[in-house]
């Protein structure tokens, strides 16, 4: 495997013990069956928040449209604003519908056979002595998947981490620009 050049002064990535322990005892092989199991527990949780979502955005739509929020004055925003939020609601829905999608495309293939990281690859790595685990799926980022006592998390080929890791192999180094820092991470395992 590919040694990570750590440049003096440069601090690891920030994880809590139970994370770095999970990361780190984390090397047996998931094969695509548990790669699916993991992939439909993302989808449920974002069926999950798309649910209470849409609910959400009816009741404000009602809300902004209700007799209680007529302006009374030409300052009074109250219907602007409900307005407004039931709109960002409703965009924040389409997304999740959109990636619920696109995540029904994901082959969970086998890339332990050397294969670079895709989405639907799930990488183990190292900073220092932080390692973390990600799962690359084009969305549901944020999630994060307990599975044989490690933590899994979810990101996404449009986050700078999974940009860094589209295409990296196991024993690659890669960097991941986060404002005016610079991360590196060994990549030690891609399945």
């Amino acid at each position: 495997m590919g040694q990570l050049y750590r440049p003096a002064g440069r601090m690891p990535v920030k994880m809590s013990a139970q994370e770095i322990s999970a990361a780190a005892s984390w090397i047996r092989h998931i094969d695509p069956a548990e790669k699916r199991a993991l992939l439909l527990r993302v989808r449920q949780s974002m069926e999950t928040e798309l649910r209470t979502l849409v609910a959400a955005q009816r009741a404000t739509q009602a809300g902004a449209v209700h007799e209680e929020n007529k302006a009374e004055s030409d300052k009074d925003t109250r219907a602007t604003e409900a307005a407004y939020l039931a709109r960002g609601q409703a965009a924040r829905v389409a997304d999740l519908e959109t990636g619920l999608l696109h995540l029904t495309q994901v082959k969970c293939a086998d890339f332990s056979t050397g294969a670079p990281a895709g989405v639907g690859a799930i990488v183990r790595l190292r900073s220092g002595r932080a390692a973390r685990i990600v799962f690359l799926l084009p969305a549901g980022a944020g999630t994060i998947l307990d599975h044989d006592g490690a933590q899994i998390r979810v990101i996404t080929p449009a986050s700078p981490l999974g940009r860094a890791l589209l295409g990296a192999r196991r024993g690659d180094d890669i960097e991941v620009e986060l404002d005016e820092r610079i991360d590196e991470y060994a990549v030690e395992d891609v399945q």
